[in-house]
């Protein structure tokens, strides 16, 4: 079996002569806006410059760095609360490729992926709809009816095993309407294109913009800047675009509306509205059901990043330098975890891994027994306490429907699962969902309800309606409903109608009186359902978590950190994975991160509480960031463990490990599994042929690969994914003193308690996962102003105003 990657080492970087100035940032401050104000001025200098620019640290001091070549960088740029000032250091120095430190490496990575889109976004066959984003080619690969589905790359450097650097590539999808917009609109029509993303095609140039408003003038009256005199933007497009030009735009008719959308740089821009192309995002109605032609399967997403390659890669132009890539991807040894046991309730534990005194399982069986333990009345959940107060939420409609028989079916189903709970009653309350247009009106219906039968201290489910035309505005609603009933001290899961809608059906008996029953052919359905909600939106609501882990952890005590939208959450595991428990989530003043003082205040209070209940010495303390962990918690982290060290609460010898688990990236690592076999043929004069046949897979949960301070973790694969190729988890070390090997068993572990589907896989250990569930739902944004008054006449159908973001397209001239 072979393993290798998605990962083409450059051949010749000991060739490449690259020199940079180095320039003193003063004003660069370290306060909340720092990341964002860093990457602010490499993207817009880069811009600015055309040359590649990245900001580095010496001797924890900001310095610019540019390329020797580039023109002399501004002596001031403004950024967020203040401006930054430029002080030229007077020196040149070389850039070693082979060199690996931080500085170093940063700068290295940076100037070959400048050089990288560079080359690509001067190819003539590719498009790139914004800065950083992915390459497609301007062909398209199906088309279904009026939807074109695009197929593209996206490449970044990256580190290789052996210290050298490749380029990690990848296939990419984007479905993009295959008609324009009308080349007419009024204000009325372009209401349904408002906030929506489009391609525009820019001569032979494109790229995407999200439209901000219709202009009252045509093409040949919207006069724009060019050079010191203005021209009407018809004739700016066809003079700014290679001859000849494209059939699209010299079609493009005298009266052709107009549309505006903002740069990069927040400058208002005229496009025209003929070459604009609508972008289909993975929630429209409309692309779904064509969702399945984007998963790959392991052998055809790797043939298809292979001729990404060849035909785009292999030699990379940029002015007098030529840049080699292997047309072989990096190949890895094998390296495998293997999963932990199990503990179920009643001290039943199963084991893939021949523990005496455990139930023995294979690794293709694991997951189909662990669902069965779960009824197994010897077996059973975990935690088996009796249920704290229950509600149950349903909207009027429902109520007056299909309502109590969905109720008296959700009930068999949580019993049968959890008999341990003494009996699943909760309290049926019916709110008003007539008649609303907006989810503030309905979340306020809602909130009624709940204060009018004062509702408070409990758990429970809410029943959201399923009539809003956009999935924003059911996103919006959950939020609303989970954030404000936690000021009732109420703790809910939400689900939708839909599916009770579509699995009851209304009969009659046969003295004529009305009843609902299941539909036959949707009963499978309908039980399926009942066990995920009475699962995940019943217990794991409840923190009546299915099963432990029944093999310790290397960490002492680990803990999840996550922050969204000003909301942090926090989850703690003990060393043997049997004490797992979550503090209420904490409003946080900064929106992403939190401050020192924020994070040392609670990991005090975690830890003072973890360390009164363990009976074991502490050698290891682990946090898992989901997300980046900004300098300021670093320090609270430190400050709270070295605070506890100074109250004799923690042992002076304590080790603390940061870590941070990356949930996207701009380009994933993927690991392929190959195998090659003797595949015998008989030929028509029955003469035996054998012929070496290739086969490319997932490779099996558990592998692994280390490389520094990354690490790419295989926590989905064979046995499980049935379909599509597996993605590795991303899991960067950012400082201490638990070896990194030992860290990835442990988050391996913490995967492998998939309690939202017992019988599958997990691609995030239960210290994000968990923290994820709550955040992704009750700390989502929404409109409290709206809320609490009554703004409701001045809200949209579609999108509340306050909720379109103001993404920035790229100017059609920038340099990506």
């Amino acid at each position: 079996m072979i393993i290798e990657t998605n990962i083409f080492p450059f051949l010749n970087l000991s060739e490449l002569s690259t020199q940079y100035r180095l320039y003193t940032i003063r004003g660069l401050k370290h306060h909340s806006e720092y990341y964002q104000n860093r990457q602010n001025l490499i993207q817009r200098l880069s811009y600015k410059l055309k040359h590649p620019v990245t900001i580095v640290e010496i001797e924890n001091k900001p310095f610019l760095v540019v390329s020797a070549n580039a023109p002399e960088v501004p002596d001031r740029y403004p950024i967020i609360r203040g401006i930054a000032y430029f002080s030229s250091t007077n020196e040149v120095f070389e850039l070693d490729y082979s060199l690996r430190n931080p500085q170093n490496d940063e700068i290295c990575i940076r100037f070959l992926h400048f050089m990288v889109q560079s080359h690509l976004f001067n190819h003539s066959k590719l498009w790139q709809p914004g800065a950083g984003k992915p390459f497609f080619e301007k062909q398209p690969c199906r088309d279904f009816g009026s939807i074109s589905l695009f197929r593209g790359f996206s490449a970044r450097p990256t580190f290789t095993k052996d210290s050298g650097i490749g380029l990690c590539v990848d296939v990419q999808h984007k479905f993009v309407s295959k008609k324009p917009l009308p080349n007419y609109l009024n204000e009325q029509t372009f209401q349904q294109y408002k906030a929506k993303r489009c391609i525009y095609r820019f001569g032979h140039q494109w790229y995407e913009i999200q439209l901000s408003e219709l202009s009252d003038l045509n093409v040949t009256e919207e006069m724009i800047p060019d050079g010191d005199t203005f021209t009407s933007l018809l004739d700016y497009a066809i003079s700014h675009s290679r001859k000849p030009i494209p059939r699209d735009l010299a079609l493009v008719a005298q009266n052709s509306a107009v549309v505006h959308y903002f740069d990069n740089r927040n400058n208002d821009r005229a496009a025209i509205a003929a070459l604009c192309h609508l972008v289909y995002g993975t929630t429209d109605s409309a692309v779904q059901k064509y969702h399945p032609h984007t998963v790959l399967e392991p052998d055809n997403r790797r043939s298809l990043i292979q001729q990404s390659v060849e035909n785009y890669l292999q030699r990379i132009s940029f002015g007098d330098l030529t840049l080699e890539v292997s047309n072989n991807s990096e190949k890895l040894s094998e390296q495998f975890f293997t999963l932990p046991d199990y503990r179920f309730g009643n001290g039943h534990r199963l084991s893939v891994r021949g523990s005496h005194d455990s139930q023995q399982v294979t690794l293709e069986c694991v997951g189909k027994k662990r669902l069965e333990l779960l009824s197994d009345p010897k077996a059973g959940v975990y935690v088996q306490e009796p249920f704290e107060r229950q509600y149950f939420l349903l909207p009027q409609t429902v109520g007056d429907s299909f309502g109590s028989e969905f109720i008296k079916d959700l009930k068999k189903a949580v019993d049968k699962l959890y008999p341990q709970g003494g009996g699943y009653d909760p309290q049926v309350f019916f709110y008003q969902d007539r008649g609303f247009r907006t989810y503030i009106e309905q979340g306020r219906a809602i909130l009624e309800t709940v204060e009018l039968n004062q509702l408070c201290l409990g758990y429970g489910v809410v029943m959201l309606p399923d009539k809003f035309a956009f999935p924003r505005q059911h996103d919006l609603l959950a939020a609303l409903v989970l954030r404000e009933l936690k000021d009732h001290e109420l703790y809910v899961a939400t689900i939708h109608s839909s599916t009770g809608k579509e699995c009851y059906e209304s009969q009659y008996q046969a003295d004529g009186q009305p009843f609902y029953t299941v539909r036959p052919e949707k009963r499978g359905k309908l039980q399926g359902y009942l066990r995920n909600v009475a699962l995940n939106k019943v217990l794991l609501t409840n923190e009546r978590w299915p099963f432990v882990l029944a093999t310790s952890l290397h960490a002492d005590i680990t803990i999840g950190i996550d922050v969204k939208h000003n909301t942090a959450g926090y989850i703690v595991v003990n060393k043997d994975g049997s004490r797992i428990w979550t503090l209420p989530p904490v409003t946080s003043k900064q929106k992403e991160q939190l401050t020192s003082e924020q994070i040392k205040t609670c990991l005090n209070d975690i830890l003072t509480k973890e360390l009164e209940r363990v009976n074991y010495p502490i050698s290891n303390i682990v946090i898992h960031r989901d997300g980046r962990m900004y300098m300021c918690e670093i320090e609270g982290v430190k400050q709270s463990i070295n605070s506890l060290k100074q109250k004799g609460v923690l042992p002076e010898n304590v080790n603390l490990t940061m870590l941070e688990i990356s949930k996207s990236e701009p380009v994933s690592l993927r690991i392929f599994s190959s195998t090659t076999k003797n595949k015998k043929t008989v030929t028509g004069s029955n003469k035996v042929v054998y012929q070496i046949q290739e086969a490319t897979d997932n490779p099996e949960i558990g592998f692994h690969y280390v490389f520094g301070n990354d690490g790419y973790l295989s926590s989905t694969g064979k046995p499980f994914l049935n379909r599509g190729t597996s993605k590795p988890l991303h899991v960067k070390y950012i400082e201490g003193g638990m070896p990194f090997e030992n860290c990835l068993e442990d988050i391996f572990y913490l995967t492998a308690l998939a309690w939202t589907k017992p019988d599958d896989c997990s691609r995030y250990p239960i210290t994000t996962k968990i923290n994820d569930r709550r955040l992704g739902e009750d700390a989502s944004e929404y409109d409290e102003d709206a809320l609490r008054f009554d703004f409701s006449e001045g809200l949209e159908t579609e999108e509340n105003p306050d909720e379109i973001a103001n993404n920035n397209s790229t100017n059609n001239e920038a340099i990506k």
